[in-house]
C-alpha cells in the first residue's frame, strides 16, 4: 500500500511542481446574482472575431467548482464565447500580449428560463461528444417540474425516466441501470459515498432536490477517476451558497414538508442549509386513535454546506448530509418493535489553483451507514407473572476517506487527471438480548477493518480536430484478502461533422464491498460485506458502441447506444441459508456471473415552450449461479424486455405551466409454485419451486401528469401544484399470491394465482415559496 500511496504522491508533487507556464486565458463561470459555480459550461476561442461556421481555435470546459484554463496560446486578440444550457450565450473580447503569461477571465452567465427546463448539458463544444457519452446531468429545476407522487419531487424517479435505468416495482426509487442492481451503483454526494440513498424500503431517495445544484448519472463505462462499483455512478453536488443574497424557499405536500436557505455569512464565505421532514406519524396519530395498533414512521434529511475563500486561488469547504428513517409499532400486550436506519456524511475539503493550468483537491471524508432493530415481548402466565424477552440486532460500515486530485492541462491537446485515495473501512454487527431467560449478549458480534487504496491516471487527448480520447487506468488495493487488481478505461468520440459524433468506450470495474440481499424479509436488513481471502471481489467489463446528432439548430439531440457488460463473483444468500447465531455469514453465501446488453434509443427536444423526450430501451439481463435454480440462467427480477419512457413539459403562459410522463414496461419476472407437496398427516401442505423467476406479470404502464401555477402573494412568489398519479387508474402488478376459490365447473376448491395491486388514481397538492 505504501508504494502506492508514494507513486501517488510523487507523481502529484512533481506535476505541482513543473506546471509549465505559458500564455493561458483561465478563470471561473458562475451564475449571475448567486456566484454558484457552472458546471460543464463551454468556453470557445475565436481568433480575431466571432465567424459563423468557423470552428473555435481552442476551448475547453469548466470543472465542478466552475474553473476553466485554455493554454498555449498566442498573442492576438480572441472573442470569447461562453455557453451553458439553461443560461444566456456569453461574447467577450480578451487581448493577448506578447508579455502575457496569464490572463484573468472571471464570467457569468444571466439564467435564462425556457432552455432552463433541459435534461442535459448539450452546448456544441470541444470534447462534448466524449463528456457525454452514457451520460446525462440533470438540475434541480428540472426536477421540480416532473409530476410528483404525493407532490414531493425525487431525483431517482427522475433518472428512472431516461433509458438504461429501470426499477423494480412501482413502489421502488432503486435504480437498476443496464442490469446492475443497485449496489453496483456508486452514489457520491459531494463526492461521500452514501450506502443506502432511498427511504421508506426505497420509495424515495435521499436527496432534497432543494439542496442539490445538479445530478450526473454515468450509465457505464465510466473514467478512471471513478472506481469500486460495477455500473454505474450517480455523482451528486449540493449547492455551494449564494454569494450575493440572502435566498430561500418552502414546500409543503400531503406526505412531508421541506426548507432551504443559502447566503453570504461575509465577502468570501457562503453558506446552504436545508432540511425535510417525512410525516407518516403525524397523520397516522390524527387518524387513528390511541387504542388503534398501527406503526408509526417518519424520516428526516439534514445538509449543510460551508464555502470559504482563502485567497490566492485556495478555497475551503465543509458539507454534511444526516439522514435518518424511524418505525416503530407497539400493541397493547407491550409487544414492541423499534427498526432504524440512517447515513451521515461529511467532506472538508480544499481546493487550489495551483496555476493558471493546473488545479489541485484534497479532502479528508467521513461516511457511516447503520441500521439497528429492537424487539421486546412481553409474555404473560396465567397466574399474573411476566417474562420479558427482547433481541436486538445491529450493523454498521463506517469509513474514514483521503482523496486528492490534480488537474492539469499539460498541453493545448493534453488534458491530465490524476489522483489516489485512501480508505479506511469498519464493519460492525451484533446480537444482543435476553430470549427465554438466557443471556446472548456478545454472540455473533463481528468487527472488521481493513484499507483499501486507489491511484488513477487518465488523459483527455485531442488526437485530430475531429478526433478526441479518454485513456486512462485505475490501480486497486484491498487489504482484506489482499486482493490487488487494475482497471484500464477507454474513451474515443469522432466527430463526423460539427452536429454528429460516433463514441466508443471500454471499462474494466471491480467492487470490493458485496450487498447481500434478503429477499424474505421486507426491511432494509441487506448487508455490506467486504471481499476476503474467500469472498472475491465483482468484477465487470463493458463496452458501449454509441452515436448522438443534433438537429435543427440544437433544437433536438437524438442518440443511440448499444452496451454489454459482464459480471463476475456476484454473491446472493442460498436458497437452504441459516440466519441463526453462531452460523458465518459469509458460509450461507453463494457466487455466480451476470451479462447484460441491450440498445437504447433517445430522442430530446430541448429547447422552446414545448420540450421533453421519449425513450426506448431494448435489454436482455441473466444471473447464473451454481446452487440457485439448480444451476439453470435465470432473469432477475428487474428484467425488462421493452421500456418506454416518455416525458413532456410545456409552458401554457406566463404563470401556467403542464407536465406529463408515461412509462411502458414488460412485467417484472416472478417466481410461482409449481406444485405442493403434504408435509403431515393432517393434510398440510408446502409449496415447492423448480424455476426461479420463470413467470412474467402483466406489463406494466401509467401516467402521471401535473399542473403548476405560479402567482404572487405577500409580495413572494408561490407555485401552486396538482399531481396527479396513474391518470387513467391502470392496475398494475406489484405481486402474485396463491389463493383456493371455489371452482363452479368443478365443484371444488382449487388454488389459483392472483395479483396484488397499490396505487388506483392518486390526485395530490403540493404549495411552495421561494423568498
Amino acid at each position: 500500500m505504501n508504494m502506492f500511496l508514494a507513486a501517488a504522491i510523487l507523481m502529484l508533487s512533481f506535476c505541482c511542481c513543473n506546471v509549465v507556464v505559458a500564455s493561458t486565458v483561465s478563470g471561473t463561470v458562475t451564475e449571475h446574482g448567486s456566484k454558484e459555480a457552472i458546471v460543464g459550461a463551454t468556453v470557445a476561442l475565436h481568433k480575431d472575431s466571432l465567424t459563423p461556421g468557423v470552428k473555435a481555435v481552442r476551448g475547453a470546459y469548466t470543472n465542478r467548482y466552475g474553473f476553466f484554463s485554455i493554454g498555449s496560446l498566442e498573442p492576438g486578440t480572441y472573442a470569447v464565447v461562453i455557453t451553458s444550457v439553461g443560461y444566456a450565450p456569453t461574447v467577450t473580447a480578451v487581448v493577448i500580449s506578447s508579455n502575457d503569461t496569464n490572463v484573468r477571465l472571471d464570467i457569468s452567465l444571466q439564467t435564462k428560463d425556457i432552455e432552463g427546463r433541459v435534461v442535459e448539458v448539450t452546448a456544441d463544444r470541444m470534447g462534448s461528444a466524449l463528456e457525454r457519452q452514457s451520460t446525462v446531468t440533470i438540475t434541480p429545476a428540472f426536477i421540480k417540474e416532473m409530476p410528483a407522487f404525493g407532490g414531493e419531487v425525487d431525483v431517482f424517479r427522475v433518472l428512472q425516466l431516461l433509458p438504461g435505468v429501470k426499477s423494480s416495482s412501482e413502489v421502488s426509487s432503486g435504480l437498476y441501470v443496464r442490469g446492475g442492481s443497485p449496489d453496483q451503483n456508486l452514489v457520491l454526494l459531494d463526492a461521500v459515498t452514501v450506502y443506502n440513498p432511498s427511504h421508506l424500503g426505497g420509495f424515495l431517495s435521499s436527496f432534497h432536490a432543494d439542496a442539490l445544484r445538479d445530478v450526473k448519472l454515468i450509465k457505464g463505462a465510466f473514467p478512471a477517476e471513478y472506481g469500486g462499483r460495477l455500473s454505474s455512478v450517480i455523482d451528486i453536488a449540493m449547492k455551494e451558497g449564494n454569494a450575493e443574497r440572502v435566498k430561500g424557499s418552502a414546500s409543503i405536500s400531503l406526505i412531508a414538508s421541506g426548507m432551504a436557505i443559502d447566503g453570504p455569512i461575509d465577502s468570501t464565505t457562503t453558506f446552504m442549509v436545508s432540511g425535510r421532514r417525512f410525516y407518516l406519524d403525524i397523520i397516522s396519530a390524527l387518524a387513528t386513535s390511541p387504542d388503534d395498533e398501527v406503526p408509526t414512521y417518519y424520516f428526516y434529511d439534514l445538509n449543510m454546506k460551508i464555502n470559504k475563500k482563502l485567497g490566492d486561488g485556495h478555497r475551503l469547504f465543509l458539507s454534511g448530509y444526516f439522514g435518518r428513517d424511524v418505525l416503530t409499532s407497539e400493541d397493547g400486550d407491550m409487544d414492541r418493535i423499534d427498526i432504524g436506519w440512517g447515513n451521515s456524511t461529511a467532506n472538508l475539503r480544499w481546493t487550489w489553483e495551483a496555476a493558471s493550468d493546473a488545479f489541485l483537491q484534497t479532502s479528508f471524508i467521513f461516511t457511516d451507514y447503520s441500521f439497528g432493530t429492537d424487539l421486546t415481548e412481553s409474555q404473560f402466565s396465567n397466574g399474573g407473572s411476566s417474562n420479558t424477552t427482547r433481541f436486538a440486532t445491529a450493523s454498521r460500515i463506517r469509513d474514514w476517506t483521503l482523496r486528492s486530485e490534480l488537474q492539469w492541462s499539460v498541453h493545448p491537446d493534453h488534458m491530465i487527471k490524476a489522483g489516489y485515495d485512501v480508505t479506511h473501512h469498519t464493519f460492525m454487527s451484533s446480537v444482543s438480548g435476553d430470549v427465554s431467560d438466557v443471556d446472548i449478549n456478545d454472540v455473533n458480534q463481528a468487527r472488521i477493518e481493513g484499507l483499501d487504496a486507489a491511484v488513477f491516471v487518465q488523459d483527455e487527448w485531442s488526437l485530430t480536430s475531429n478526433l478526441r480520447a479518454n485513456l486512462g487506468g485505475r490501480l486497486y488495493w484491498f487489504q482484506q484478502g489482499g486482493w490487488l487488481r487494475f482497471e484500464p478505461r477507454a474513451n474515443v468520440a469522432y466527430d463526423v461533422s460539427s452536429t454528429s459524433s460516433f463514441t466508443a468506450s471500454f471499462a474494466v470495474a471491480h467492487q470490493f464491498l458485496h450487498l447481500i440481499v434478503r429477499n424474505d424479509i421486507a426491511l432494509p436488513t441487506d448487508v455490506w460485506f467486504p471481499s476476503t481471502s474467500t469472498v472475491q471481489p465483482g468484477r465487470s467489463l463493458q463496452g458501449v458502441l454509441g452515436f448522438q446528432t443534433s438537429l435543427f439548430d440544437n433544437t433536438y439531440r437524438f442518440s443511440i447506444e448499444a452496451y454489454y457488460k459482464d459480471m463476475q463473483n456476484l454473491y446472493e444468500y442460498r436458497d437452504d441459508a441459516e440466519f441463526t447465531l453462531g452460523v458465518p455469514l459469509e458460509s450461507q453465501f453463494t457466487s455466480g456471473v451476470g451479462t447484460a446488453y441491450g440498445i437504447e434509443f433517445f430522442l430530446q427536444k430541448q429547447i422552446g415552450d414545448f420540450t421533453g423526450w421519449i425513450g426506448y430501451t431494448l435489454a436482455w439481463t441473466d444471473r447464473t449461479f451454481a446452487e440457485l435454480n439448480n444451476g439453470k440462467t435465470f432473469t432477475p427480477r428487474y428484467d425488462r424486455r421493452h421500456d418506454i419512457q416518455l416525458a413532456v413539459q410545456y409552458r401554457l403562459g406566463e404563470s401556467w405551466r403542464c407536465g406529463m410522463t408515461w412509462q411502458f414496461a414488460t412485467g417484472a419476472a416472478y417466481t410461482v409454485p409449481s406444485g405442493q407437496y403434504i408435509v403431515n398427516e393432517y393434510g398440510s401442505t408446502r409449496d415447492f419451486y423448480t424455476e426461479r423467476n420463470g413467470w412474467r406479470m402483466a406489463p406494466f404502464h401509467k401516467m402521471d401528469v401535473n399542473l403548476i401555477h405560479e402567482y404572487s402573494w405577500f409580495g413572494l412568489p408561490w407555485e401552486l401544484s396538482l399531481n396527479v398519479y396513474n391518470l387513467y387508474n391502470r392496475r398494475n402488478p406489484f405481486a402474485l399470491y396463491t389463493s383456493y376459490d371455489y371452482n363452479e365447473v368443478t365443484g371444488e376448491y382449487g388454488r389459483v394465482f392472483k395479483q396484488l395491486t397499490l396505487f388506483p388514481i392518486i390526485p395530490t397538492v403540493g404549495l411552495r415559496f421561494t423568498f
